[in-house]
């Protein structure tokens, strides 16, 4: 039953929002916003709850301005995801253009692989789709596989299609110690989900809140002496990016434990802050407790 309604969802909604022209796709995304926030209602709750928590010092006027422009931005995310599976390799590239590649280009020259941490900010679909034909380096992008197989695995071929090669997180490990000398490799990873273990967890404050992060990304870095990016996403317009990469550390080893996780924290709360709307306030981030880890 649910692959049948999978494919039903898949071939008379998916894929006829993906042949939309532009104009028609955001006004299609407009309708969409009236369903999401006026009718649905999704997840409402969750998202208040985060940002009355994150900005406590805005009045409640402010946090329903910044809600509603979520919603905006989701359900435009939603449909330039959907548009993602056809979109070309020149509208990919219009649509999501990278401002300074060159600080990463630097050590392609010099051999060394590098990972870029980024969050679930903007238009990530986007940026995985499209750096790939844009940067020196062989990328890889480290991803949680959908709990629905279908839907996973058409992800998983559009990010690829111009080149980005998809690792699951169970196999992160294995990839990162297969790197060789060859072609160095440019890994992105998305680490802002909420720890699976708090106990492992790396905890700091972000967005006014003790947060725990996940801290494989930053162990695989220091084991294999990668050189560390923020890589910030943000909106020029509606349906238009730019990446810019902000230098972490080349030194990682000579960095103190949790550097590189504090970093990425205080670079994703920087930009969140400059455009709190984009962030994805729908997931639930702050379900663990530093107390359950002590």
């Amino acid at each position: 039953m649910e692959k049948l309604l999978s494919y039903l969802v898949y071939y008379c909604l998916v894929i006829p929002v993906s042949r939309l022209p532009f104009g028609l796709l955001y006004i299609f995304s407009d309708f969409l916003y009236l369903v999401v926030y006026f009718g649905i209602g999704y997840r409402k709750y969750v998202v208040r709850t985060n940002l009355r928590n994150s900005f406590p010092h805005y009045p409640l006027k402010e946090i329903i301005a910044i809600e509603k422009k979520f919603y905006r931005h989701f359900t435009d995310f939603l449909v330039e995801s959907a548009k993602s599976l056809s979109i070309s390799a020149k509208d990919i590239e219009e649509r999501c253009a990278l401002i300074n590649p060159e600080i990463v280009h630097q050590y392609y020259e010099e051999g060394r692989d590098v990972l870029v941490l980024c969050g679930h900010y903007n238009n990530w679909e986007y940026y995985a789709v499209g750096i790939a034909q844009q940067m020196k380096h062989q990328t890889a992008s480290i991803y949680r596989p959908l709990k629905n197989n279908f839907f996973d695995q058409l992800i998983k071929e559009s990010r690829q299609r111009f080149g980005m090669k998809m690792i699951t997180m169970r196999n992160a490990p294995r990839f990162f110690a297969s790197l060789n000398d060859s072609k160095p490799t440019m890994t992105i990873m998305v680490n802002d989900q909420s720890p699976g273990n708090p106990k492992t967890a790396h905890w700091n404050k972000f967005l006014n809140q003790e947060t725990g992060w996940m801290f494989g990304a930053e162990k695989l870095a220091r084991k294999y002496n990668q050189v560390v990016f923020f890589g910030c996403i943000r909106k020029r317009k509606r349906g238009h990016y730019e990446v810019t990469f902000y230098p972490i550390t080349d030194k990682i080893q000579h960095e103190k434990e949790g550097y590189v996780t504090d970093q990425h924290a205080l670079q994703l709360e920087r930009v969140i802050n400059e455009e709190p709307s984009y962030w994805l306030w729908s997931h639930k981030r702050w379900k663990h407790k530093k107390h359950s880890n002590e």
